[in-house]
């Protein structure tokens, strides 16, 4: 049964936008200032973020049964549709990467396999996942999984922050693009409680639990990003090998940026008292839509 006292009641609106992006086949290869580098560290964020939201809507789903209140029902099931969203634009751009012969495609099913194995056996999420639940039993890789989920909802509402915050760091993204990673960023702060409060009020989740699904989701995120990012790099045979420092030395600003500015908001999660809502982001989100709201319509489904 939920404790409907503990649940957050000013957690912000959440609303299911349907938009489609025409990015698909006007991108260039380098399409991030020309720069490879920051290029391909997008496109890896690109393929880690559809088989993660799947894997976010699962352990979610798990409790779903146990959701007595009806506003955690109302906001999960937006959660929901907005995860839905994004992890179909994301993939729609793979095709893309495809057509470049960067194979996003094949990561990201590779990513999914590795990562979260079977998305119809989520007791059996991967090897990871699988070991979890031998070594704590079912009900707790469950608890611990959805751990992971809200440490990993803290992270991108925390880079969802920092880019709304510094508009800068996306500078130089073609329009579409950059409109896409901006209306991803707002809608995670729109809905960066709902998991930690089916966790911690539903799934009656521990700050020991909150800590391990915070480490390792902290090592998945880097890992497979940083797997990614190096997939791109070596699967693009047009880029120039010997400008590679280049690049990387002229993207180095935005990246300690993007590090810096996202670790301060992430660091807080670690309170024993900690809850999303007390991280004051909510008018960033708004902002976005209200200055976006013209591009927004013109691209809804």
């Amino acid at each position: 049964m939920v404790n409907t006292s503990s649940l957050t009641t000013n957690a912000p609106k959440i609303t299911v936008r349907r938009i489609q992006f025409g990015h698909e086949n006007t991108l260039q290869r380098h399409w991030f200032r020309n720069n490879p580098f920051m290029t391909h560290f997008m496109n890896s964020l690109h393929s880690v973020f559809p088989a993660g939201e799947r894997y976010f809507i699962r352990s979610v789903k798990w409790f779903d049964k146990q959701i007595q209140d009806p506003e955690l029902k109302e906001r999960v099931k937006a959660f929901i549709g907005q995860e839905v969203q994004h992890g179909m634009q994301h993939e729609k751009f793979l095709k893309t990467l495809d057509a470049m012969g960067l194979d996003g495609t094949a990561f990201e099913d590779w990513y999914a396999k590795n990562a979260y194995a079977n998305d119809e056996k989520p007791s059996h999420e991967s090897v990871w996942f699988g070991l979890l639940e031998k070594v704590v039993g079912k009900d707790k890789q469950q608890r611990i999984g959805l751990a992971i989920t809200a440490a990993l909802e803290h992270y991108t509402a925390s880079i969802a922050e920092t880019v709304l915050k510094h508009r800068d760091i996306s500078a130089g993204m073609p329009q579409d693009m950059q409109q896409m990673f901006l209306w991803h960023a707002a809608e995670e702060i729109e809905h960066k409680s709902v998991a930690f409060d089916v966790f911690k009020d539903v799934a009656g989740g521990s700050y020991d639990e909150r800590m391990i699904g915070f480490v390792f989701g902290s090592a998945y995120l880097l890992y497979y990003i940083g797997l990614g990012w190096g997939h791109y790099l070596l699967a693009d045979k047009e880029m120039n090998k010997v400008s590679l420092p280049q690049a990387i030395a002229e993207s180095a600003p935005t990246y300690f940026k993007l590090v810096v500015e996202t670790a301060k908001s992430v660091l807080p999660y670690v309170l024993p008292n900690f809850h999303p809502d007390d991280s004051d982001n909510d008018l960033l989100a708004k902002e976005f839509f209200a200055e976006s709201n013209l591009y927004i319509e013109a691209k809804s489904a």
